[in-house]
């Protein structure tokens, strides 16, 4: 029994501390619903349910968050280096890019590069 109670503890001692760093490492812009300062103290002062009010809620990683949106951003997909290919660079890629709107992310989300693949199939 006390090498479940030992286990128990530093599971939450690990959650508490991982959501403290997270916090605190977090960018201001990036904090949702509380100051910083107040995330500290429901983190020290209710470890389990404060760990997991942080990362349910205290910071956005959302990418409809418009405080989060932008190129490297979870969740973004922009035209960029990764959608860079022979097929990808078809009219849409390019007039999404142009535009800053969101781009194919892979050659299945591209319509040039699914077009050419139905054409090399057809062509069989």
């Amino acid at each position: 029994m006390a090498r479940l109670n030992t286990l128990l503890f530093l599971v939450v001692v690990a959650l508490s501390v991982v959501a403290l760093i997270d916090c605190l490492a977090t960018d201001r812009s990036q904090l949702r619903s509380f100051p910083r300062g107040a995330w500290v103290i429901l983190i020290l002062l209710c470890p389990v349910a404060g760990a997991i009010a942080w990362f349910r809620g205290g910071r956005a990683t959302s990418a409809t968050d418009p405080r989060t949106a932008g190129p490297h951003a979870p969740g973004s997909h922009t035209a960029g280096p990764h959608t860079a290919g022979p097929h990808t660079a078809g009219p849409h890629a390019a007039g999404a890019a142009q535009a800053g709107l969101p781009g194919p992310i892979g050659p299945e989300d591209d319509p040039a590069f699914v077009q050419h693949l139905a054409d090399t199939l057809r062509n069989r």
